[in-house]
Formats: C-alpha cells, structure tokens, sequence
C-alpha cells in the first residue's frame, strides 16, 4: 500500500524478536499509531537512536491490510528531549504522560490540541521545569479534551467556593466538589483547599502559553496531585503503574 507520513511522538516501545521493535506512537491527525520496524535493533541508519521514548518525529509507514500493525519504514529525529533522562523525576513524569496517552487516546482519532499539549509538556520537562506541576496541567488539559473535566468553580449543590462553605470534598463519581455544608458525611473524603479547587479551575482555561505562569505552592502540588491521581484510578477503574514511580512533594526542585 502507499506510504504515509505523520509527525508522532514516541509513547511506548516493545522489543520483538531478535531485531525488530514494535513501536506505539501519538500523531496530530492519527492519533495513537503502533507499527514494528523491521530490523531496528539491528539499524545502522534507518532507525539508530530514532526509536526512542519521548522522541519527536517524522515518520514514513504503510498499512497493512491484514494487521492493525502498520510498517515503519523509517524516521526522521526532530527532537529527542535528550535532558529528560539525565533526571529520574522528570522521566518519571514523561512516562507517566505516555501511560495516560496509552489509556486516554484511540488509534485513528487524532486531536491536534492534545499532540501540542503533548509537545509543550515535554519541551517543559526537557528545561527542567517543575515536574508535578507539568503533570497537573497536562493532566487537567487532557480531561477537558477528553471531556471528563471536573467542576472546581464551586460547590455542585449550591455553589459555593467561599471559607465559610469550607472544608470541601472532591466526589470523583460526581465529577466535582461538595461543600460541607451540603454534605451529609461527617468525615470529609478527597479534602480539597480552595486555593487549589481555583488554581485547578483556571488550569484548562487558561491559554497554554500562559499556564506555566500559575503558582502553585507546596501543600496544592501535593493536593493536586493525589486528587487527579484517585480522579484518574476512578475514571480507569485500576491504577496506573506510572503515578508509583513519580514522588509527589510540594518543592520546584523535584527532579
């Protein structure tokens, strides 16, 4: 069949056989994209130091008519993100971008505003930038894509977002967050600070180039994070292995 060509990013590679590499990509109009490159482990020029994680390409493949599998015939290295392994944080957070792509994206539904989302968090994660914060934005973003955003603007029952509502509560199964004056519970499960449901808020809406410019501090990254992480182990129903290599602290040098 006709060779095809796609920008893609490297999300997931598997050894196959003695030379050959299948190799899952995310690309702008294909979306999630798996194809095996024949004799890549083997590749003096095809392929050497192109089929790595996180890598940034163009790459020339054929479908298969018989497989889902298409075949990758070669690639053409943009950019590697070389930093991002120097640092087991921020590889940690960039692996765990991928597994939610694995899980969050299907093959032949490409979306163009998560391949540059895709994009800037890992050219953020390559300067070195603070990792759980690149992951709450990345993973705030993704949802409000994928159309499971949660409500943080105000209490689901009457709206509110003030102290005198306060504690609040983070109700995955209802996609947003409960006063304590509407709840019925006495204990209050997935406790949630206000200044972290407006941060969380503004995450989505903001543009992307001004995202970053948000400030977070220690005890909100830490809040943060564990409630997209239980928000995510609901949505999936299992958790993901990714989330377990990442240490979730509250400090800018993280990494």
């Amino acid at each position: 069949m006709k060779e095809q060509h796609s920008q893609a990013v490297v999300i997931r590679v598997i050894d196959h056989g003695e030379s050959d590499k299948i190799v899952t990509f995310y690309c702008p109009e294909l979306g999630r994209l798996t194809g095996i490159a024949k004799g890549a482990k083997r590749s003096k020029k095809r392929f050497v130091n192109k089929l790595e994680l996180f890598s940034r390409l163009n790459i020339f493949f054929a479908p298969n008519r018989y497989s889902s599998l298409v075949r990758i015939d070669r690639a053409e290295l943009i950019n590697s993100y070389s930093v991002i392994p120097r640092y087991y944080q921020s590889y940690a957070g960039a692996m765990l971008i991928c597994e939610l792509l694995l899980n969050w994206s299907r093959e032949n539904d490409g979306e163009r505003e998560l391949f540059r989302l895709l994009l800037w968090s890992l050219e953020q994660l390559d300067n070195q930038q603070p990792v759980n914060k690149i992951i709450i934005i990345f993973y705030s973003r993704m949802m409000d894509i994928a159309g499971y955003k949660p409500h943080f603007g105000g209490c689901l029952a009457c709206g509110q977002l003030s102290p005198d509502a306060a504690p609040f509560s983070f109700r995955p199964g209802q996609h947003g967050i409960i006063c304590c004056q509407c709840s019925p519970e006495k204990r209050t499960a997935n406790p949630l600070a206000i200044n972290t449901a407006k941060l969380l808020q503004l995450v989505p809406e903001l543009p992307l180039g001004k995202v970053n410019r948000l400030q977070f501090s220690s005890s909100s990254l830490i809040e943060a994070m564990m409630l997209l992480k239980n928000y995510n182990n609901f949505l999936l129903q299992r958790e993901m292995s990714s989330w377990n290599f990442l240490s979730i602290t509250g400090g800018d040098d993280d990494r």
